[in-house]
């Protein structure tokens, strides 16, 4: 329905003070990018949201949303003949500021990201890909939350979202959809970027939204946390928290058996053992076995396979030594103790990486298992530094899981939130399957590795992703998770942050070393450096 002129500068009027207004300058304004002259006075930043309003053929009122990408000063005052000149002649040289001076301005660069329908009094009627071209000395306002949420796919209501935070520029709440966490979920930064910080506060948000969250917590930065949300924390080999046999593979015993030496009958036939009694308990009975029930198997099958007393009890000894694994004992009730709301952390501090990736492996499984028996609530399967457990171009049984759950986890309830400071160093094709990323400053060298994650970040976003102020992170992700790549300031945590980088100078303050002293030095060498 087409308004009137009065409709539409009233319309303008609601939106304030234009910060700047559309220019030409050889290449566009265009539908995917634009440039505006910044009026004297006004400060823009990287990241800023901005709208250009105009109206369509239809007579519509249509709102432009862009993004401040870069920002130029043009002073031919102060070029290169210029500075040069002022240095050479020893007379002040003045001239008119910016506001007074015809020739000195700013310049925004802006990514054109959405346009919207919107009513005379603001009312968003739809939203969709940029089809009206911004002209040429159109004016530019700050944008307002009513249409920055809707274009970038955010959610209005908390109570149905995950709130992370501030979009950067502006006022607006980043309400994530709740539906992301099927869509599987992936943190990435350098150390001490605050990675660490936005798992807590998604967390924080699943909790309250029910979701059950395990949490495999390599670094121990969960376990305030979870016990801040009412969940428990469990250490592999206590607390009640054991792996059955029937819950490894055969690779995974021949991993956790002391020198068992690779290539030999004693391999093949713990091998063979253990997955005649999977096959004869845990598919045929749905029961579970242990380490006597193992060792049995082994001499009740060496005659099938022509092996004599001294290649099977060898092979038993061997198999014995899995009864001193701390973490290998009863199967641990997950059906019990998943349930809505509750996050289970467990602590992997001290344990070697081959003990990490088969703790995570049967997790995995049990967890796929059950998911696809519905036999549990859609739950959450937490890694951290999960390129320890899931390394590039790697074949193992823990990376062949993770990489099933994140290709089809979504249709059986369940979903991946996967941290790693190296990016480089992951499986891509399950890097690639995580479809909500929130990427944190990293450094130069594994930005490559991200490539397929940047979804539409610019090349200015992507650029100043390795000097990104630490709890500030670019959001990236599929239509149906984020519409568009947004800088988010991530919210203050309500619980306490176990990853905090620790204040190392208070301690040498406690013991009364306060500040930098004056050393006393007994010289020995009289001599300068230029001795040497």
């Amino acid at each position: 329905m087409a308004i009137s002129n009065l409709a539409y500068e009233g319309f303008l009027a609601k939106l304030g003070r234009p910060i700047g207004q559309v220019i030409f300058d050889g290449n566009g304004p265009n539908l995917s990018d634009a440039r505006m002259r910044i009026r004297p006075k006004y400060t823009t930043t990287f990241g800023r949201m901005v709208v250009i309003p105009t109206t369509d053929e239809n007579g519509r009122i249509v709102v432009i949303l862009g993004r401040v990408d870069n920002v130029k000063d043009v002073n031919p005052h102060e070029d290169a003949l210029s500075s040069t000149v002022s240095d050479v002649i020893p007379f002040e040289t003045k001239y008119s500021p910016e506001g007074q001076s015809t020739i000195i301005y700013r310049v925004a660069e802006l990514e054109l990201l959405e346009e919207a329908i919107v009513s005379n009094i603001g009312e968003v009627l739809e939203v969709h890909s940029v089809e009206s071209l911004p002209r040429a000395g159109l004016y530019v306002f700050e944008a307002p939350s009513e249409i920055v949420a809707p274009s970038l796919g955010l959610e209005k209501d908390e109570t149905f979202g995950i709130n992370i935070g501030k979009v950067r520029g502006t006022a607006v709440t980043a309400i994530l959809k709740r539906n992301i966490i099927q869509r599987h979920i992936f943190i990435g930064g350098g150390i001490g970027t605050g990675k660490s910080y936005t798992r807590g506060v998604l967390a924080e948000e699943l909790a309250s939204l029910g979701v059950p969250q395990i949490n495999i917590d390599v670094q121990g930065e969960m376990i305030e946390a979870t016990q801040e949300l009412g969940g428990i924390n469990l250490q592999p080999g206590k607390d009640g928290f054991t792996l059955p046999l029937s819950a490894l593979t055969g690779e995974d015993i021949i991993n956790a058996i002391p020198a068992i030496n690779r290539g030999t009958n004693i391999e093949t036939l713990v091998k063979y053992a253990h997955e005649v009694l999977v096959k004869q308990k845990t598919l045929a009975l749905g029961v579970h076995f242990d380490v006597d029930d193992l060792c049995r198997k082994i001499e009740e099958l060496a005659p099938d396979l022509d092996m004599k007393a001294n290649t099977y009890k060898p092979a038993s000894l061997r198999a014995e030594s899995l009864s001193k694994v701390p973490y290998i004992g009863e199967p641990f009730s997950w059906e019990n103790e998943i349930r809505p709301g509750r996050i289970i952390n467990i602590d992997c501090r001290g344990l070697l990486v081959t003990d990490l990736r088969l703790i995570v492996a049967s997790i995995a499984r049990d967890l796929q298992r059950l998911a696809k028996e519905k036999k549990i609530p859609f739950t959450m399967l937490s890694i951290d530094e999960f390129h320890l457990v899931a390394p590039k171009d790697d074949s193992s049984i823990t990376t062949q899981v993770l990489r099933e759950i994140a290709r089809i986890g979504r249709h059986y309830r369940l979903g991946l939130i996967l941290t790693t400071q190296s990016p480089a160093d992951v499986d891509t094709s399950v890097l690639k399957r995580l479809l909500t990323r929130f990427l944190h400053a990293i450094e130069p060298d594994q930005l490559n590795a991200l490539r397929g994650v940047f979804s539409d970040a610019s090349d200015y976003l992507i650029k100043g992703l390795p000097k990104m102020p630490v709890g500030t992170c670019i959001i990236t992700g599929a239509a149906e998770t984020i519409k568009h790549a947004t800088v988010v300031n991530i919210r203050k945590r309500n619980t306490t942050h176990g990853g905090a980088t620790p204040d190392i100078w208070s301690d040498f303050e406690k013991r009364g070393w306060t500040k930098k002293r004056n050393l006393e030095v007994e010289r020995r060498d009289v001599n300068g450096p230029e001795s040497y």
